[in-house]
């Protein structure tokens, strides 16, 4: 049987490598986006999947920025700085992606799985940002040293 301290140490190393595996997910897809070229990106796949009832003067700002938005929110996730905000950003970003999948037809891929893995990674976004970061982050430093 677990104590509550066990109980604590395990959904702290829980919130720990979920808070890391979705923020280097955000990371690694915003400098991918950065080091192929924002322009690139946004002409080439962001272009592809946005829907049409978007207009262009909101899409244009949105694209264009969305690389370095992955990069902020990702390291932050991954610190567990500002966590709960940053695991925000993170529900809305991919509240995003998967409408726009939805709108192109790519929500159910053909292989590999009954619907699009963004919908996982949004119900991991959502869990942390309800949660917080937990105990192993910089947000739980900040507030232990600022108790003392």
């Amino acid at each position: 049987m677990a104590t509550t301290q066990q109980g604590s140490g395990l959904l702290t190393l829980a919130l720990f490598l979920s808070r890391c595996s979705l923020g280097l997910y955000f990371l690694l897809a915003g400098i991918g986006k950065i080091r192929s070229g924002v322009e690139v990106f946004y002409k080439g796949d962001f272009t592809k999947m946005k829907p049409i009832w978007l207009p262009d003067w909101f899409a244009m700002p949105y694209g264009h920025a969305l690389p370095f938005v992955e990069v902020l929110v990702g390291a932050a996730l991954i610190l567990g700085f500002y966590g709960r905000a940053a695991a925000a950003v993170a529900t809305l970003a991919l509240v995003s992606f998967t409408i726009a999948l939805y709108q192109a037809g790519a929500f159910f891929p053909e292989r590999g799985g009954p619907f699009h893995a963004n919908v996982i990674f949004l119900a991991l976004a959502f869990l942390l940002a309800v949660t917080g970061p937990g105990n192993f982050s910089v947000d739980s430093f900040r507030s232990r040293s600022a108790s003392r």
